[in-house]
């Protein structure tokens, strides 16, 4: 009669990972430590800090003055003065405040955001390749005074970020210019053009800002809680009309069917088709995304599409509020903290919509997918920002929502897993540790006609 080892009987009566998982996604404490992570996957991190700047406005409006726009202004001027103390013309017309600073902002946002997302390429080399490189460095004269632990270290951290990065990205193609010099260099010529474009607007806006008696010079008091969410609705509404119907005209060309078409003279809707596809046909070169080519495009494009947009709704609610009595004026007119925050939103949220990798913090499934179905005007869909307008015209795909919503399911499944494996001890399969998956929507992806 043999005897069973109880070591190996307590092990085959132990539930499997996958069983465990079952039972930990059930768990309302696993539910709670997931809650955070699946809201900022919904929300997006732009919105989330929109709401926590509009939380600091409630509190600073009726609790507690934090003084972080009076610090803002304060060191802004004192810049102003150090670098431009001869410039008299900067005082009077607020050229400074109105212009320079938030162009830098928005600037400094787009650059800053399209390097953090350029992170996500370092991932896209193989890591037998890399492997190579470190067999080399171990055997070089460098390797004989570095740990061979370090190296090692260092370059498992490589393989799982490359492992993460794959089984985020959207799209299984990776952007062209990512392998080629050339290619990137001379997005990188184009965007530093259209960043100053875009700079030579602000000036053109703020003119026009001007004739309507905007508050310039006494802005430290800080906007009524309420406006700002009002403000930015109307602002987001005109921005999506004004961006989408450009663009939808730039798809779709002229035909009896074309909404456009119908409304306009044959021959305005023929020169409008024309010149917004011309414009806009650079911006679709590859249909793999990049950040940093967000504003990769033509400089009509980049007036008539990103620049415009933005700016119409500071200005449209500016006219409106100086028609008002005072001081409701006052109240309900541009403020320059909201006009700052806008602008940067407006920059960060195009670089995020372009990255082509779904993280916690950013989802940019919807515009991904126009990129992908852009070729093709039969099947393009997306294009507008808030989705409204393509609502309206039946060209809102549901496909990334549902894309986005697996997405956050898989990660739970994830996590349970993680967890199961902690619990029992056991390690986790290869399959195990890639239950996140991406759909893939791309067939061609590349437009050699171009």
């Amino acid at each position: 009669m043999s005897i069973q080892d109880p070591k190996l009987s307590a092990r085959a009566d132990r539930p499997s990972n996958e069983e465990l998982a079952d039972q930990i996604q059930k768990e309302w404490m696993f539910k709670i430590k997931r809650a955070p992570e699946n809201f900022v996957i919904r929300c997006g991190i732009v919105p989330l800090i929109l709401g926590l700047l509009e939380a600091l406005l409630i509190i600073s409006n009726n609790f507690h003055y934090f003084g972080y726009w009076e610090w803002f202004i304060t060191k802004s001027s004192e810049t102003r003065d150090s670098i431009f103390p001869f410039l008299p013309l900067l005082d009077p017309y607020s050229l400074w405040r109105g212009w320079i600073v938030p162009s830098s902002l928005a600037s400094a946002t787009y650059i800053i955001v399209s390097l953090l997302s350029l992170r996500h390429e370092l991932y896209h080399w193989k890591p037998e390749l890399l492997e190579h490189y470190l067999k080399s460095a171990k055997e070089s004269k460098i390797g004989d005074y570095v740990p061979q632990a370090w190296l090692d270290f260092a370059f498992h951290i490589y393989e799982d970020n490359h492992r993460e990065y794959i089984n985020n990205r959207i799209q299984k193609q990776t952007h062209k210019a990512i392998d080629d010099s050339e290619e990137f260099l001379k997005i990188l010529r184009t965007v530093a053009s259209n960043i100053f474009i875009s700079t030579l607007m602000v000036l053109l806006f703020w003119i026009l800002l001007l004739q309507t008696k905007i508050e310039a010079e006494n802005i430290i008091q800080l906007p009524r809680f309420y406006v700002p969410p009002i403000q930015g609705i109307i602002w987001y509404l005109l921005n999506d009309l004004f961006y989408f119907y450009p663009h939808w005209i730039a798809h779709h060309s002229p035909s009896l069917d074309a909404f456009y078409y119908k409304l306009l003279p044959p021959t305005l809707a023929k020169a409008l088709y024309t010149h917004f596809n011309r414009s806009h046909k650079l911006h679709h070169k590859t249909k793999a995304n990049l950040g940093i080519a967000a504003w990769y495009c033509s400089p009509w494009e980049q007036i008539l599409f990103n620049i415009f947009p933005a700016l119409i709704g500071p200005l449209f609610t500016q006219f409106l509020a100086s028609t008002l009595p005072f001081p409701l004026s006052q109240i309900w007119g541009t403020h320059l903290i909201v006009l700052y925050v806008w602008l940067m939103a407006a920059s960060a949220m195009s670089v995020l919509a372009h990255t082509g990798y779904r993280s916690k913090w950013n989802d940019p499934g919807k515009h991904d997918l126009h990129h992908e179905r852009a070729f093709n005007p039969k099947t393009a869909v997306n294009f507008g920002t808030l989705g409204f307008f393509d609502w309206v015209h039946g060209t809102k795909s549901r496909i990334p929502t549902a894309d986005a919503e697996a997405w956050r399911v898989q990660r739970d499944r994830q996590a349970a897993l993680w967890e199961a494996s902690r619990r029992s001890g056991v390690g986790l399969s290869r399959a195990q540790m890639e239950v996140v998956r991406q759909p893939d929507h791309s067939q061609e992806w590349v437009d050699k006609t171009i």
